[in-house]
């Protein structure tokens, strides 16, 4: 088979000349180079997925250098990276945020965190930025969007004014007032929260990219929101009562708080701290009670509790179902199965067949289908006559491999003969062929074992995984069969009937004579024994 080397020097050639002319400098070359990095690129799944061809990434190509060459291309290796980085970069801030606007609010004033804080700020503004410099695919016309007033229109009318309230430096309004406003401070940080919308766009669309199962996908980032969920419930059940008492400095809350019940106000560990409000995130969720002395007292206490009960039932009910959804989709074969094995018990049920014959249909259906279900003529209908060839090859692989009926053949007849084979499935002590009957077809034995008997029911001999039989059919049209098969176990075999091998094999005259001549030796061996 050839095959096509993509990346030959050739090929590169011609892609280079697309950007860079022959008389271009080498600052010319450098800079077309850099560009590279924000066009679409060849590498990239998104635009093998809808541009579909290398000559449609040319266009996309041309058209972007020509008209567009301050645009980001979706396509683009840049804006792949960069995706990655604000995933990143969003859930590291998911993380921090709410933990230091709670247990280190005291400490927020440091500058190490000021500066952590504002660097993932920053970069979110300049996402906002760049999702202004970057097209879109529209799926509704199939083209890709570059135009720059079409792009910011999109993006104003989607997602800029979450990403805006979620990407603004709240620190500004405090700079006058840096250390009165503490509390103030940190609780208007939270707004980062608003940036969950981009991020689920983002890792969406890297999922899409790296052909994540769509039910893992759904499983993975149902928990991973779980977990943010309940570190931000135990967050706020810190925040909130101290921002009740207080929105500058932090002071103790009040008296009937739960912070004050557990005498968790004067602890100095802030693990200690964490370990008790994540503690009493979960039991909100589960439902499962508050421990001795932390019953909601205080009305902003008891309004959190009643909220989060709310949004735990929620999120219990969405996590139950992308779990269900997640096996179901990985057992959905299996799942199709019992359901088609539970049609089969009652269809048997309703013929009153004897126990032996249902456990051998079920046997049977077992051995078939090895406990998966599908639909194998309507899977190959959609796929094209050289994937069914390569599918059917690699199904025969082993009876291909060990048959040595098949050995030397050139591989454009094997492929045809294999195009040919029917699989059969027979079940212990089910009789193949019976002697002195008429055959026209032969059978290669794929799995399993038979058992050959003469005309007076004398063993012969045992045949295997590679072996075949009924070969005279083929070439004596008129020929009893002169021995019996029997399936000594669950055997698979396939069946190759004598009007098919005749036009498959009619223009290989040197191998009907070799076949032939098997043939002829092995029914006279046959016939030999028969008359002992």
């Amino acid at each position: 088979m050839l095959r096509v080397y993509d990346d030959c020097p050739t090929n590169v050639r011609k892609r280079d000349e697309i950007l860079v002319s022959p008389e271009a400098g080498r600052f010319g070359r450098m800079l077309v180079f850099f560009r590279q990095f924000f066009m679409a690129s060849y590498k990239s799944r998104s635009a093998q997925r809808y541009l579909r061809s290398h000559a449609s990434i040319d266009y996309e190509r041309r058209r972007h250098l020509r008209h567009y060459t301050h645009i980001i291309h979706p396509f683009s290796l840049f804006r792949h990276w960069w995706d990655t980085l604000m995933i990143l970069t969003i859930a590291a801030g998911l993380i921090a945020f709410p933990y230091q606007a709670a247990f280190d609010m005291s400490r927020s004033d440091s500058l190490s965190w000021t500066v952590v804080k504002n660097t993932l700020i920053l970069l979110c503004c300049c996402d906002i930025v760049i999702n202004f410099l970057t097209g879109y695919y529209d799926k509704l016309q199939s083209i890709v969007e570059l135009k720059p007033k079409v792009i910011a229109g999109m993006y104003m009318k989607k997602g800029f004014i979450f990403d805006f309230l979620g990407s603004f430096p709240t620190d500004l309004f405090f700079i006058h007032s840096w250390h009165q406003y503490v509390v103030a401070r940190e609780v208007l940080s939270l707004s980062y929260v608003f940036r969950i919308f981009s991020f689920l766009t983002y890792t969406d669309k890297l999922a899409r990219d790296y052909e994540v199962r769509r039910a893992l996908y759904d499983f993975i980032s149902t928990i991973f929101w779980l977990i943010i969920a309940l570190h931000w419930q135990a967050c706020l059940y810190w925040i909130v009562p101290i921002a009740v008492v207080s929105m500058t400095s932090p002071e103790r809350p009040h008296n009937d708080s739960w912070i004050n019940s557990v005498g968790l106000w004067d602890d100095s560990s802030d693990s200690n701290k964490y370990g008790h409000c994540i503690l009493r995130a979960v039991a909100t969720f589960m439902h499962s009670g508050f421990l001795v002395r932390t019953e909601p007292r205080t009305e902003e206490d008891q309004y959190l509790v009643i909220i989060f009960h709310f949004l735990g039932t929620l999120m219990f009910c969405f996590l139950i179902a992308r779990v269900m959804q997640f096996f179901k989709g990985i057992n959905s074969s299996k799942l199709k199965y019992q359901a088609a094995l539970a049609h089969l018990s009652q269809y048997m049920s309703h013929k009153q067949l004897p126990r032996k014959t249902q456990n051998r249909i079920v046997d049977y259906y077992e051995f078939r289908f090895q406990r998966r279900f599908f639909r194998e003529p309507e899977i190959l209908s959609i796929l094209s006559m050289h994937m069914r060839q390569e599918i059917r090859m690699h199904s025969c692989r082993k009876l291909v491999e060990n048959v040595t009926f098949f050995n030397n053949l050139p591989l454009s007849l094997l492929a045809r003969i294999v195009a040919l084979l029917k699989s059969e499935i027979f079940l212990t002590n089910d009789l193949i062929v019976k002697a002195n009957q008429t055959g026209d077809c032969m059978y290669f034995i794929a799995t399993g074992t038979v058992a050959v008997y003469t005309l007076t029911g004398k063993e012969v001999c045992h045949l295997e995984d590679g072996a075949h039989f009924g070969e005279i059919a083929l070439v004596m049209p008129d020929a009893k069969r002169v021995a019996s098969v029997v399936a000594v176990e669950t055997c698979k075999l396939y069946k190759l009937e004598r009007a098919d091998f005749a036009r498959t094999i009619h223009p290989y005259p040197m191998l009907w004579e070799r076949i032939k001549k098997i043939a002829i030796e092995r029914h006279e061996k046959t016939t030999i024994l028969n008359s002992q």
